[in-house]
């Protein structure tokens, strides 16, 4: 069916909330924590950690339940579990702010308990979100565009960008909030939560009833094809099925996902989540070191979000011209060209300011607000470096939404996520083994190594499909123009 305004206002507002109250729940319940307990980052660390590891190693095998079940009750039941779990962790930031939790004379294990409590619920938030992504973003998306290739880039597009407008608001809207009060912002979360999972609930419902493909699985549809009158082919074909289900049963979400031919640009995708050049909280933290002020920080952060939402703009254009696995090289080896240059100037800046010393003044009135021409360098790469990211990304999830099978999308969804969570967990211990900004160039030069390598992964993958890496249409006259999707089809008739 075409895609109607109606249906992408729908799913517009649905995924903004949902990506809204998650963006602003994971970076305020950090600041909660620190306000809490001052002075340390113990506590907020360990709930960061809990969260990201419940990700990694119960994602696979929710995805794979969730391909078994209705998808409207899978998105719901996302939706009333991940604001359960915010209502409930804002509550409990309500009583720990009242009693003074963090006071140093509260006995140990009550705060223990207390952060205990508030991990278990980040989990099931993770959780609930990884479950209500992989849903929506990997098969709630293919089957509402249907067989529109550009349908499918468009919905791409707005999410992402629906996406990174969260990631760059939300947490300035409630960073600002907090200034003002901290009880206050933790009511204003909580009330938020509540009201949103109303809209949220019946916006998503709508769209399933205004497109009647969301209540049928890929399963269901091929037994309901089948001829009644054709009895003996239809017990092969129930046979053959049963054997497939034992197979499938017999064999884990984990390994069907390493044997998917679609595995080395997804596992490529998972490895880019192992940077610390990105304006994350390392980066940051190694900005302020060496002589950037918050507010300049916070105005070049601004910026890199505005590269990466020109990337939701520049890739549906280019993978219209030259396809998805074409614009999908471009991008990550763009991103790796940058990546390289940004830590070859980190590794050559020199030893950070020391904690007595003023911060070093620009020497070059050209500078700007840059700290010197070596960090300018880094800084101007790293904000380069998300164009490719996020073209890659979206270049990436079209060729794992067209081709993973329809019974099998969110269980390799939620593997992928797992991967995702694994690569992210390394980037945070990169930071701690090399806790000093004089030695953030090794995070650095890591990072860089991890982009190279997924360009490498990509590579693999398009020279298998592909036949070959450069393409010369000069050379190959104008048939080697032809969009990698109409050859992949023409492959397929043959």
């Amino acid at each position: 069916m075409a895609l109607s305004k109606g249906i992408v206002g729908r799913v517009s507002v649905s995924h903004f909330l949902s990506a809204w109250n998650s963006r602003i729940f994971e970076y305020s319940a950090v600041l909660f924590l620190a306000s809490i307990f001052p002075g340390t980052l113990l506590p907020p660390s360990v709930y960061a950690l809990c969260r990201a590891l419940s990700a990694m190693f119960l994602a696979p095998s929710i995805g794979h339940q969730v391909d078994k079940i209705n998808r409207l009750v899978v998105v719901r039941r996302s939706i009333m579990f991940q604001r359960a779990a915010v209502a409930s962790s804002c509550a409990l930031f309500v009583v720990m702010i009242t009693l003074n939790v963090g006071a140093s004379t509260t006995n140990i294990l009550i705060k223990a308990g207390f952060i205990a409590i508030l991990s278990a619920f980040a989990c099931v938030e993770k959780l609930a979100s990884v479950m209500n992504t992989v849903s929506v973003e990997r098969d709630w998306v293919v089957v509402i565009t249907g067989s529109s290739t550009a349908d499918l880039r468009r919905l791409n597009s707005i999410m992402r960008r629906i996406d990174l407008f969260c990631k760059m608001a939300g947490p300035l809207a409630i960073s600002f909030l907090i200034g003002f009060t901290v009880i206050g912002s933790v009511w204003t979360l909580l009330i938020l939560n509540v009201v949103s999972v109303f809209v949220e609930y019946f916006t998503i419902a709508r769209v399933y009833t205004l497109v009647p493909a969301l209540a049928t699985r890929a399963s269901a549809s091929d037994h309901e094809e089948v001829s009644e009158s054709a009895e003996e082919p239809l017990l092969a074909a129930e046979n053959e099925n049963d054997a497939g289900i034992t197979e499938t049963v017999s064999t884990s979400p984990f390994s069907k996902y390493i044997r998917h031919e679609l595995f080395l640009p997804s596992f490529a995708l998972s490895v880019l989540y192992f940077t610390v050049l990105s304006f994350g909280g390392q980066f940051v933290v190694y900005l302020l070191a060496v002589g950037y002020t918050p507010s300049v920080v916070g105005v070049l952060r601004t910026g890199s979000v505005l590269f990466e939402l020109a990337a939701t703009w520049v890739a549906p254009i280019l993978m219209g011209k030259i396809g998805a696995v074409r614009s999908g090289m471009w991008f990550i080896n763009w991103q790796a060209i940058c990546c390289l240059v940004a830590a070859v100037a980190i590794f050559y800046s020199g030893p950070t300011n020391s904690a007595d010393a003023p911060p070093t003044e620009p020497t070059d009135k050209f500078l700007f607000f840059f700290a010197s021409k070596v960090t300018a360098a880094a800084v101007i790469a790293v904000v380069c470096s998300r164009v490719g990211l996020w073209g890659f990304d979206l270049c990436a999830q079209i060729l794992i939404q067209e081709g993973v099978e329809p019974e099998s999308r969110t269980a390799f969804s939620s593997v992928e996520s797992s991967f995702q969570n694994f690569f992210e967990l390394l980037s945070f211990a990169s930071t701690i083994v090399f806790d000093k900004p004089d030695t953030f160039a090794v995070p650095a030069i890591l990072s860089a190594n991890s982009v190279v390598i997924a360009a490498i992964l990509f590579a693999v993958y398009v020279r298998r499909v592909r036949k070959h890496l450069i393409h010369f249409p000069f050379v190959f006259g104008r048939k080697a123009a032809i969009d990698e999707s109409v050859t992949h089809e023409l492959d397929d008739e043959v």
